[in-house]
C-alpha cells in the first residue's frame, strides 16, 4: 500500500509539473503587449478587430520590452498589422541572461534561448487558432536575444522573418546561420560596429550565412548603436519588406 501511495504521489507530481510547464509558456502569450490598428491593449485575450488582419509576433531582447521595442511595434501597427510583443519575463523564475551595462552575455539564465523557441511555437499556434489573424500573413521579428531566437526558428507557416541586432554567426552550430526554410523571406538589420561586439572578434553578419537565399536582404547600418529603430534606413527596410511580402 505504501508503495502504491508513493507511486500515486509521484504520478500526480509529474502531471503537475507538465501542467505547470504548459501554463508557464502560456504566460508569455497571455500577458503580451498587444498593438492592434488604432489602439494598444495589455493582453491577447482582449484582441477584437474587424476582419482578419496581418500579424507580426515580436520578441524583445534580453532585458525585456523597452521603448525601442514599443517604437517598432507602433510603427508596424501603423502599417495595419496586429503586433503581439511576447513577454518572456512573465514566466516564473525568468531572469535576464545579459548585463546591459557591460553589454555581454552573463549565462545567468542559460535556458533563455530554449524559452524563446517555446514562446515562438506557442504564439504561432495561438495565432493560427484565432479568428482575428490573416493566416497567410504571419510575420516574426525579434531584436537582440529576440533576433537570435528568430534566426534559430524554423517554421513553414510564416510569411517572413525580421532579424534585428544579431549577426547570425556563432562558433556553436546551434546558433550559427538562419534556420528558416530556404524559400522564406528574411530581412536582417544590424549596425556594422554594434556596441555589443566592440572589443571582441567580429562575428560577421547575417548576409555571410544567407547561403544564396533568394528572398534574403541584409541591411548594414552605419555606426555602433545596438538598437535599430533609430535608423531611418532600418525603418524603411522593414516597411519595404512587410509591404513586399504581405500577400
Amino acid at each position: 500500500m505504501k508503495l502504491k501511495y508513493s507511486c500515486l504521489i509521484a504520478g500526480l507530481l509529474a502531471f503537475s509539473n507538465i501542467a505547470y510547464a504548459n501554463k508557464d509558456v502560456e504566460l508569455s502569450w497571455e500577458k503580451a503587449s498587444v498593438h492592434v490598428p488604432g489602439q494598444w491593449m495589455a493582453n491577447t485575450s482582449d484582441i477584437t478587430v474587424t476582419g482578419p488582419k496581418p500579424v507580426l509576433i515580436y520578441l524583445h531582447g534580453c532585458i525585456g520590452i523597452t521603448s525601442h521595442d514599443r517604437n517598432w511595434a507602433s510603427a508596424i501597427n501603423n502599417m495595419g498589422f496586429i503586433v503581439i510583443m511576447l513577454n518572456s519575463f512573465e514566466r516564473p523564475g525568468r531572469i535576464s541572461n545579459c548585463d546591459p551595462v557591460a553589454k555581454t552575455n552573463t549565462q545567468a539564465f542559460p535556458r533563455s534561448h530554449e524559452y524563446r523557441q517555446q514562446e515562438i511555437t506557442y504564439a504561432i499556434d495561438q495565432v493560427l487558432k484565432s479568428s482575428w489573424a490573416d493566416k497567410n500573413n504571419i510575420f516574426l521579428m525579434g531584436h537582440s536575444e529576440g533576433g537570435i531566437a528568430v534566426a534559430r526558428a524554423n517554421h513553414n507557416n510564416l510569411a517572413g522573418e525580421i532579424i534585428s541586432g544579431w549577426t547570425c554567426t556563432n562558433p556553436d552550430p546551434a546558433f550559427h546561420g538562419i534556420k528558416a526554410p530556404k524559400e522564406m523571406p528574411v530581412l536582417s538589420i544590424a549596425s556594422v560596429d554594434d556596441e555589443w561586439r566592440k572589443g571582441r572578434p567580429s562575428e560577421g553578419k547575417c548576409s555571410n550565412v544567407a547561403n544564396n537565399r533568394s528572398n534574403f536582404k541584409g541591411v548594414d547600418l552605419p555606426g555602433w548603436h545596438h538598437n535599430t529603430y533609430g535608423y531611418a534606413e532600418a525603418r524603411q527596410a522593414v516597411k519595404d519588406f512587410l509591404t513586399q511580402y504581405k500577400k
